[in-house]
This record gives C-alpha cells, structure tokens and sequence, in this order.
C-alpha cells in the first residue's frame, strides 16, 4: 500500500475509468465496454492488459473514441493510473478467489465498482467501501459508474473507507498478525 500511495500520479484532465486484467471473459471487460457503450458518459476509459478477446474487443468496441487501449502497462504506470482513475473497475464474471485490484485501488485512493463475487466481498462491502453489482448485469454496472462520476460525496467517502480497508491487508497489518500469531504460538497459546 505505501508504494501505490508514494506514486506520482498519471496527469490528465478528464474524468476516468480504469481496467486491469487479462481481456478473458471471465474478467468481464466486454461487460464494462458494453456499459459505456451505452452511457454519454465524458470519461477515458484505459484499458489495461491483453488476452484472447484482445482482437475481439478490439473490433466490437475500438470506435469509442472514450476507450484508451494500453496493453501491458508497468507496475510503476499501473499505480499513477490508479492514484489518477476517477474510478477502477472490476466487472469479473466469475473465477476471483480474491480481490487485490481492488486492494490496489483503495490504497491508490480511487473508488471502486465491482461486481459482487464471493472473492471480492472478502474484500470490499458494497455502499460502505465499494459498488458492487450483479456480474454481467451491463445496466447495473453502468448506473454504478455514472453514480459514482456523478456524486463527489459517495466519491469521497468510498475513497476515506477504501484506504482504511486496505490499510488492514498492508503487508504492515499482515506481518504484526502473523507476528502476533508466532508470539502466542511460543508462549504455548493456541490461537
């Protein structure tokens, strides 16, 4: 977390919205292109990474002028994409045993919409440090990012309870546990 938070920022002077991840359907990137083919909404969409369904998406939805295909990005582009990303968007289908792209974008400082899979409740709680939506549902996930683009109050409260939940996954928080584990392992307690 403290390095996501130590990035510089990607400058830029338009609203945005941010997918990382390997373009297969399971992660759902046709799900988000097919719900801002749908809105008006004035964003750029940077989509990140490359797949089987690279081509695909490519020809379904290359002629949203919004949509900035990036291709593999570094970690150190990820992270000022991130701290920059009016919103990060994780619209997976199915498959997620976890959720740290959305870690990533709590400590980044940007809200999160998801879709609602076991893997990503372990991690966020919809209304309190996410949105998340039905997976596939193209108009959920659509009033999901207009309402958090739309409303700087959802906006920043998303962002204050995202970093207090990322904060508790740092690799700070995880050693002290473990440390506290160890601890009370060698004194002969049982957690």
């Amino acid at each position: 977390t403290s390095a996501i938070r130590a990035a510089r920022p990607l400058e830029h002077h338009r609203p945005s919205i941010f997918f990382i991840g390997r373009h297969e359907e399971r992660k759902g990137l046709g799900i988000l292109l097919a719900a801002l083919r749908q809105s008006d909404l004035d964003v750029s969409c940077w989509v990140a990474g490359v797949g089987p369904d690279t081509a695909a998406l490519r020809a379904e939805f290359g002629g949203d002028g919004r949509i900035e295909w990036l291709g593999t990005i570094t970690e150190a582009d990820k992270f000022a994409r991130l701290r920059a990303a009016s919103v990060s968007c994780a619209p997976s289908l199915h498959g997620e045993s976890f959720g740290v792209v959305l870690i990533e974008a709590m400590a980044a400082g940007t809200p999160v919409v998801a879709s609602a899979l076991d893997g990503y409740r372990n991690v966020a709680t919809d209304g309190v440090d996410a949105l998340l939506v039905p997976p596939g549902d193209v108009d959920a996930l659509s009033a999901a990012l207009r309402r958090v683009l739309a409303d700087d109050e959802l906006a920043r409260s998303l962002v204050e309870r995202g970093a207090a939940r990322a904060d508790r996954f740092s690799m700070a928080a995880l050693a002290e546990a473990y440390v506290g584990i160890y601890g009370r392992l060698a004194g002969g307690g049982v957690d």
